[in-house]
């Protein structure tokens, strides 16, 4: 009795721990089954909230080269999103930072300008159509603003405006209010004209210049600093845009008179023939011991005298100066002052008189690239030139029409309507240009320059596909959006069909007759898609439309530039050739990757695009050099569907 006592306690008890231990399982599981409940719910149902903004909402002073990063507490529908920068600047929107992989649930959103912000200017980002996976919650919409830094300007220069005395072996130095990292371009102009080479510091906001000959004893020197807006592109660093020079500094120094004088007059380049030549002293001087000491090289006839209590020294010259001549003036060693004492060693400066006319400075630089269609353009003479014979001498080609005006030496030309993009001109100065006080211009002044590339695109929203292999559907759909049509992928999918054959081994249904396996499958293991006649047959129910194959990047431009958009075949990723048979023995060539796109917009001529803007169903707006274009387009043969 006992022992059959003990075996039910036993068998009781075993029980009991059994049941605690299921409790405990089920109870688990259940805490289990919420937290993984709670975690979907706040990851997938509920609304994402912005987390992470940069540049910081509403910034000041943001770098030009800067990308936006919007980042949200959880993953977002990003087929609903729609982004917006305004003022619309060339770029692409990217999703970044999955949880899963490389191309799933991702949390941040991206604009990388495909060139640098404008200065000085406040961008509008709106987010529109932010919410869950599934769309649970109700869209909402994201805004802030950032507004960019100004371009740098100068702050000082040395010598200062007014500056006297300066030495001939100084250098004059630039200094600006910020670094300029190649965003704006200094043009620095002297007058008279001196050779020399530019140094900058390390922190990028200071220019030296550096004469290659020491300034002219006695002359006094213009200095203009002139500043134009380049802009970049950020994958061939091509200037692309270049806007009008600005006019940030003008001022004048006078470099020191030889030593033992005060003045010298004339000085500098430019001398009219019928100067006179002036020495003030800093003692009264002994006449007759002057005109012995007295030299003018090459050897000129003239009469010397004194005045001003004999510190004043002027040479008349009997004749005409020599053009285009230089002249040196000395006054040799032993030449005696009033009180007897004398100079112990030459003193003398010199001075070039005025030639023939010459350009000395021009706008846009010669070479320019990417200059403002609205630009003018300008030529500065080193001397007083007759107006009507230097705008008689001007030409351009190709020939442009416009208006001639004047600020003292400088000729502006302004044309009478915006230039075309992308066009390259000659300007040219015929020989012969009248001057006022010195020689007519001998020889031809030429110089180029090429306007900016010009960008077209269609107005066309990115539409991200509705499921796993939908690209060709949507990329449809985006470009018959461009023309007022309005269908959803499965409205196209309808008119395209599907190819149920099974895919066992190297067979599979035919791709040129409708779409390959499940839509919603895996690329080339469970599904494909579908090629261009397919898609353009089902395009045709809305819309006029052409299948091609073989076409050029020009022909491409050419229907956007008509307002046409264009669909086009390509990979994705990685892709590599992975083709079958249909059970019939036809064959099929086809690639892991295979993806459509919808080309919008390009950059550059018709004739010679540069760029191609292209809405991407799969990731967004991209933006692809015309290599990277071909590149991709190629594998296809540079097949496509165009909607007109």
């Amino acid at each position: 009795m006992i022992k059959r006592e003990k075996t039910a306690i036993i068998i009781i008890l075993g029980k009991k721990m059994k049941t605690r231990r299921l409790v405990k399982i089920v109870l688990l599981a259940i805490v289990g089954l919420l937290v993984i409940f709670g975690a979907a719910v706040y990851f997938f149902l509920w609304q994402p909230k912005v987390k992470l903004v940069r540049p910081a909402a509403e910034a000041t002073d943001v770098a030009l080269d800067s990308t936006i990063l919007i980042r949200f507490d959880k993953p977002i529908n990003r087929r609903a999103l729609v982004p917006k920068l305004t003022p619309d600047l060339d770029g692409e929107w990217s999703f970044e930072e999955p949880l899963a992989g490389d191309r799933h649930l991702f949390r941040a959103i991206r604009f990388i300008p495909n060139r640098v912000f404008e200065p000085s200017t406040t961008y509008a980002v709106t987010l529109e159509g932010i919410t869950d996976l599934f769309r649970y919650a109700k869209p909402r919409t994201y805004s802030t603003t950032l507004t960019t830094q100004a371009l740098p300007e100068v702050s000082s220069v040395a010598p200062t405006d007014g500056a006297k005395g300066v030495s001939p072996q100084s250098q004059v130095e630039i200094t600006l209010t910020g670094a300029n990292h190649d965003y704006a371009e200094f043009e620095i102009v002297f007058d008279p004209v001196i050779v020399y080479t530019v140094q900058r510091n390390e922190t990028l906001d200071r220019y030296i210049i550096v004469p290659e000959s020491p300034f002219s004893q006695g002359a006094t020197y213009a200095l203009t600093i002139n500043r134009s807006f380049i802009v970049r592109d950020r994958q061939t660093q091509i200037i692309t845009y270049r806007g009008e020079p600005e006019k940030m500094y003008h001022g004048t120094f006078t470099i020191a008179p030889p030593p033992k004088t005060v003045t010298v007059s004339p000085a500098g380049e430019q001398v009219f023939t019928d100067e006179k030549f002036v020495v003030t002293f800093t003692e009264a001087m002994d006449s007759e011991s002057l005109r012995k000491h007295f030299t003018v090289s090459p050897a000129t006839e003239g009469s010397l005298s004194l005045s001003d209590d004999r510190v004043t020294a002027t040479f008349v010259p009997s004749e005409k100066l020599a053009f285009d001549t230089d002249y040196r003036v000395t006054v040799t060693a032993g030449a005696a002052n009033a009180n007897g004492g004398f100079f112990p060693d030459d003193v003398s400066y010199a001075f070039r008189t005025i030639g023939a006319v010459k350009a000395t400075h021009h706008s846009p630089p010669d070479g320019a690239v990417g200059v403002a269609i609205g630009s003018s353009i300008e030529v500065t003479f080193d001397q007083a030139v007759d107006r009507a014979s230097a705008e008689k001498a001007f030409s351009t080609e190709p020939a442009i029409a416009g208006t001639f005006s004047w600020n003292e030496r400088t000729m502006k030309f302004t044309p009478s309507s915006a230039l075309p993009f992308d066009t390259a001109y000659q300007v040219r100065l015929a020989s012969g240009i009248q001057s006022v006080y010195g020689q007519n211009s001998r020889v031809i002044h030429g110089f180029s320059f090429r306007t900016a590339l010009s960008t077209v695109k269609l107005n066309v929203a990115i539409d991200l596909q509705d499921r796993a292999l939908s690209c060709e559907a949507a990329a449809i759909k985006m470009a018959l959006a461009n023309k007022g049509v309005r269908v959803s992928e499965d409205d196209i999918m309808n008119y395209v069909g599907f190819d149920q054959t099974p895919h066992k081994g190297n067979t599979w249904g035919d791709a040129y007759l409708a779409f390959v396996g499940d839509i919603n499958g895996r690329q080339n293991s469970t599904g494909y898609g579908v090629y261009w006649e397919p898609i353009a047959k089902a395009a045709s129910h809305w819309r006029p439309s052409q299948a091609f194959t073989g076409w050029t990047s020009s022909q491409v431009a050419e229907e956007i530039e008509n307002g046409n958009a264009v669909v086009v075949w390509g990979v994705y990723g990685r892709g590599y050739e992975d083709s079958w048979n249909t059970p019939a023995g036809k064959y099929i060539y086809a690639w892991m990757g295979e993806h459509a796109r919808t080309v919008i917009g390009f950059v550059g001529s018709t004739n010679n695009p540069i760029k191609f803007i292209i809405n991407d169903p799969y990731v967004g707006q991209i933006t692809w050099t015309k290599a990277q274009f071909e590149s991709n387009w190629g594998i296809f043969g540079k097949a496509g569907v165009v909607v007109r």
